[in-house]
């Protein structure tokens, strides 16, 4: 995701003068440098643990995009909090995003904007129901799904296509919805239904899972009435059995696991296990669907809208559409940002501070295209 963003910026943004590429292991940023041959470009190791690198890397950024973990944010929020610079990550899992809300008045005192959870889900979706929650007059339901396929040739067994610790904890935290006014949980890889999509896509089985969307859209339209948001996410079932069973046997817990032969992290062990498996290079075939559905009312009608977008691999570019998707969100934010297109201050949910037509046009540019479809009915929703 963090390499999509560079590239996009560094192709899209006309008012970008420099870009860092700030990480852990400098010399994969480095490489990267190199291999994108930019003048623009730096590199340079950070630290998100240490405070002082975080600041001496920050120190002369307009704009940090965090594309780290999500349980890094409030780390990176403060660092940029501490260097005075305007703040976007890809989504807080609910709980992190909760905390990172907390630094709302700070962000306002020091003249600076934090947009949380600015990918594809959260982030997308957020702006597709702004957009169609500009449309009604009440809102009852939010619903959110994401759909996967992927047709991708590899000998790998077991190939996570985003962060993996992210991956076990959508699917072994208890998720949230909202529902009849409250915020509400569930039992982890529960609320499972079957989904029909369009192709590439097709029948997908989507579940819930703990994301931002469901915190910030209830606070966002509680004056439309809002009474129940959801997010489901449908992974290729191939992917999703492999998941579940590993997540059944304990392989997602991030507690230590005491034997004879010492202590040692399931997850840690997972993913030590993934990486020992020889991955022959491969080109990436897939395919998501975001869909978020909005029902509502306006003028005394019920009224549905759905939003919807179909992402495809950038088979040019050879990018995975869940790096496509996520990537090029936060490159638009970042670019509005510069340009003074978004001008609030504070820690701000998608909803509440992008512009949907205008970012909607952008991501078409980039072959990201959202649609809509309504339909009103007579009957008024109670």
């Amino acid at each position: 995701m963090g390499t999509v963003i560079i590239r996009d910026l560094l192709e899209n943004c006309s008012s970008l003068e420099h870009l860092e590429i700030a990480d852990f292991d400098k010399e994969k940023a480095i490489q990267l440098k190199t291999q994108l041959n930019d003048k623009r470009l730096g590199a340079s190791f950070v630290n998100i643990k240490d405070p002082s690198t975080m600041a001496s890397v920050l120190d002369q950024a307009t704009i940090v995009i965090n594309s780290t973990p999500y349980y890094n944010n409030v780390d990176v929020m403060k660092a940029a909090l501490e260097a005075k610079c305007h703040y976007i990550d890809l989504g807080g899992l609910f709980h992190v995003s909760k905390k990172q809300l907390e630094l709302d008045e700070q962000f306002k005192k020091a003249g600076l904007m934090a947009v949380i959870g600015m990918g594809a889900a959260p982030g997308l979706t957020n702006v597709m129901a702004a957009s169609a929650a500009l449309e009604l007059e009440r809102i009852h339901a939010i619903d959110i799904v994401v759909g996967c396929a992927d047709f991708t040739i590899t000998d790998h067994p077991f190939m996570p296509p985003y962060a993996l610790e992210t991956l076990l904890d959508e699917y072994c935290k208890e998720p949230m919805v909202y529902e009849d006014y409250d915020y509400v949980a569930k039992a982890p890889m529960s609320g499972e239904i079957a989904i029909e999509f369009p192709q590439p896509v097709g029948n997908v089985l989507a579940i819930y899972t703990l994301h931002s969307e469901v915190l910030t859209l209830p606070t966002s339209y509680s004056l439309k009435g809002l009474q129940r948001a959801t997010f489901r996410l449908g992974l290729p079932m191939d992917f999703h059995n492999k998941l579940k069973f590993l997540s059944e046997l304990g392989f997602s817990s991030a507690e230590p696991v005491n034997h004879s032969g010492g202590s040692f992290v399931p997850r840690k062990i997972l993913a030590e296990m993934i990486k020992l498996i020889p991955s022959p290079p491969s080109e990436p075939d897939d395919a998501e669907v975001i869909r978020v559905d909005v029902t509502g009312s306006l003028e005394g009608k019920h009224k549905f809208i759905r939003h919807e977008s179909i992402i495809k691999t950038d088979k040019v570019r050879k990018i995975s559409c869940g790096a496509l998707d996520t990537g090029v969100p936060p490159s638009i934010v970042a670019d509005m940002i510069l340009n003074g297109e978004i001008a609030r201050k504070g820690v701000l949910a998608p909803e509440n501070c992008v512009p949907q037509s205008m970012f909607f046009e952008r991501l078409a540019k980039r072959n990201i295209v959202v649609t809509k479809e309504e339909l009103i009915k007579e009957t008024v929703y109670s």
